[in-house]
């Protein structure tokens, strides 16, 4: 047993569970041979290094070094435990798990995240179900019918309503035992102020209220946090509004800049698509899915972080922002696009007319309109050009300085020689200005500004013996090397450490389990760097031309090698017994047993040098 789940178990969800369709719901994939290939979800890249195969199922990346089976991808992607990832896949694959009780040990040692997990999705169905069945929710049912929503789009993105009452969700969460204080670490409620808890009340309120809901769910489809819209504007007893949002502060399972709303569902046409449209709210993106414009995810609200560009840069070539009209639209859209550049990723920009939203714009001119839009949009140089004109204008020298300013730091990012080199002219000719100024001045810039070469994603480790390393990658795809191994290098066997480690294990692996099942080793493997190794091998399987030739060649170096070790140990043994005898002929005991021993050696030497490499290894052993 691992984890507490039986081994048989374990081998049905490993032969059922498909590792390109898990990945695939991070990562875009390419077919690649017999391999898929994309961009690492583990590190930033811009070329694609992560290596998926199906046959094998495992996964690599030539670039950080993250490897291994679907069960690590998932323990890696979502910081699970193994019996988590299991528990995952059973239930996709729909393979059936004993019960088995947890000890107050194993209790107590359940992951917090997973517990907080537990209450925002309890929180979530309260919300859901006041919505749709309880008198409590006729105002969210109302606001969300004015705005055009489907029953379909409720309850696919888990809407919900807050009601007008200061300690509702409180009374529900002491209902179900959930700690006051694990629910007030999300901000599903706030502590009173000591002594203002009215008599017989929580001394917690919630902090939604009288609003409607919208969860905000992690790609897996775990409620992480919550949004809430305020249905009635009017002024309290303060005499100023409410806010019109309010969200989920920063807690262990949500953090708002890593986060894009929607993309739980919207990853499948992201990736089908190639494209993904980026709007600012929570309506905006509603709205589209409900006009059946489904590759969309919202910002949250706010300019877009480098996390969420690199995360939208896994899924998609390309990306579109819609963002408001307004000039705070307008703002947003240029902070995010210099962003877009550094990733690597494809960006253009789609200009709604004056007074309209995403929401507002799809509502009267549906689906049709939209997709108009998104053809017309601009890729980034060409927006913040146009933006940069229309602000600083190119009647005098100072506006067209201040344009060029403006244009530097994205010119400065375009990683492709001949696109910069294209613009220099366009911009060039628009300001009326020499190519050559402009050029001088960005290559003035650019050696000024010179940035940091950044860190490789990960130290490289040093590489050991390179026949080592081939013979250990036919270990892993020939079982029926091992035991050859085992018996011509006996229990030392590789001198690089990692390889001899990973061979260890292959060889306890050998016996008693089914031949060609190298994805199950991975399982048996504790250390991460030997799980990347074997995964890395695996992956390199077209090195492998002839294996039996490569094998003995492999073999016979190894142990050449470790004969011509021991002559030369052997050797210096002679040497000093030699001078010994010199000075006290006694000294010369045991000589003729080294001089024999070499003998041996020499002859050993000589038989594995005259071996034919097109011989078989499996009998020459």
């Amino acid at each position: 047993m691992k984890g507490g789940i039986p081994e048989e178990k374990i081998a049905e969800i490993k032969a059922k569970a498909n590792v390109v369709e898990i990945v695939s719901e991070f990562v875009s994939l390419r077919k690649a041979g017999k391999n898929h290939l994309g961009l690492c979800p583990f590190h930033s890249e811009r070329t694609p290094s992560f290596t998926v195969n199906a046959e094998k199922g495992v996964f690599h990346c030539f670039g950080c070094g993250a490897g291994g089976s679907v069960f690590n991808f998932l323990m890696r992607t979502h910081n699970w435990t193994f019996p988590e990832a299991v528990r995952e896949l059973a239930k996709r694959y729909h393979v059936s798990l004993p019960e088995w009780e947890l000890s107050e040990e194993e209790k107590r040692r359940r992951s917090l995240k997973a517990r907080l997990f537990e209450i925002n999705e309890a929180a979530a169905e309260y919300y859901q179900h006041l919505l749709l069945s309880e008198r409590e929710g006729e105002e969210g049912r109302r606001y969300f019918a004015k705005r055009g929503l489907s029953a379909e789009i409720i309850r696919e993105h888990r809407l919900g309503y807050a009601p007008p009452a200061w300690d509702s969700l409180v009374l529900f969460l002491q209902k179900q035992e959930i700690p006051a204080n694990l629910a007030e670490s999300l901000g599903l409620i706030i502590p009173r102020k000591e002594g203002t808890a009215p008599a017989g009340r929580p001394s917690h309120f919630d902090r939604f209220r009288r609003r409607v809901i919208f969860p905000i769910l992690q790609e897996a489809g775990r409620v992480a946090g919550f949004g809430g819209r305020i249905v009635d504007e009017s002024p309290g007893g303060d005499g100023l509004p409410p806010p019109k949002y309010m969200n989920s502060p920063e807690s262990a399972i949500y953090s708002k800049g890593q986060m894009l709303y929607g993309l739980n569902v919207a990853k499948g046409p992201i990736r089908e698509i190639g494209t993904v449209v980026i709007v600012e709210g929570y309506m905006d993106l509603l709205s589209l899915h409900q006009e059946g414009i489904r590759n969309v995810v919202a910002s949250l609200g706010t300019a877009l972080t480098p996390a969420q560009v690199s995360l939208l840069g896994r899924q998609a070539r390309e990306a579109v922002l819609v963002f408001d009209a307004d000039e705070s639209g307008r703002k947003a859209a240029q902070r995010s696009l210099e962003l877009f550049l550094d990733e690597g990723l494809s960006a253009k920009v789609a200009s709604l007319p004056a007074g309209f939203d995403p929401d507002s714009f799809v509502r009267r001119e549906k689906a049709a309109g939209f997709r108009r839009i998104l053809e017309e949009a601009v890729p980034v140089l060409d927006y913040l050009l146009q933006q940069a004109l229309r602000r600083h204008g190119t009647q005098n020298v100072e506006g067209k300085v201040r344009i060029v300013r403006d244009l530097f730091p994205a010119l400065n990012r375009l990683r492709d020689p001949l696109e910069q080199n294209l613009y220099v002219e366009q911009i060039a000719q628009r300001l009326g200005m020499k190519e050559a100024q402009l050029r001088d001045s960005l290559k003035r810039r650019e050696s000024s500004a010179q940035a940091p070469v950044p860190p490789p994603a990960r130290p490289a480790a040093p590489p050991g013996p390179v026949h080592e390393r081939i013979l250990l990658q036919l270990m892993l795809l020939h079982p029926e090397y091992v035991p050859v191994v085992e018996e011509t290098l006996g229990p030392e066997g590789l001198s690089d450490p990692r390889y001899r480690k990973v061979a260890r294990e292959l060889e306890r692996y050998g016996k008693g389990r089914p031949a060609g099942d190298i994805a199950a080793l991975l399982l048996q493997l504790e250390e991460e760097d030997s799980r990347n190794l074997v995964a890395e091998l695996l992956l390199e399987e077209e090195r492998v031309v002839d294996a039996d030739r490569m094998f003995q060649d492999c073999l016979r170096k190894m142990k050449v090698t470790r004969v011509q070790k021991e002559i030369h140990q052997v050797d210096e043994e002679i040497r000093q017994r030699s001078q010994l005898a010199k000075q006290n002929p006694a000294g010369a005991s045991g000589l003729k047993e080294l001089l024999k021993r070499k003998q041996r050696l020499v002859m050993e030497q000589q038989k594995w040098l005259g071996r034919s490499s097109a011989g078989d290894p499996r009998a020459e052993a």
